[in-house]
């Protein structure tokens, strides 16, 4: 026995696939945002290194480290 399936069935169906597929993408693209890429990955351990030995001179202009040092 063949079950009948009318065009807005399928219509239906595409719609839900369509929204699945979007979902998805939405779900790609935060992935990709969130993952760094090799040269962000270089920048962020050597700006890690530098703040864990109290070097901030890339950071902070040296007249305001002067400033607040010498206060």
């Amino acid at each position: 026995m063949q079950e009948a399936i009318s065009l807005v069935d399928i219509l239906n169906e595409l719609r839900e696939i369509k929204e699945r597929l979007s979902r998805i993408e939405e779900a790609v693209e935060n992935l990709i945002d969130s993952t760094l890429t090799p040269d962000e990955e270089e920048l962020l351990k050597e700006v890690k290194d530098k703040i864990s030995k109290g070097d901030f001179s890339d950071f902070i202009p040296l007249e305001k480290l002067d400033e607040v040092l010498g206060e």
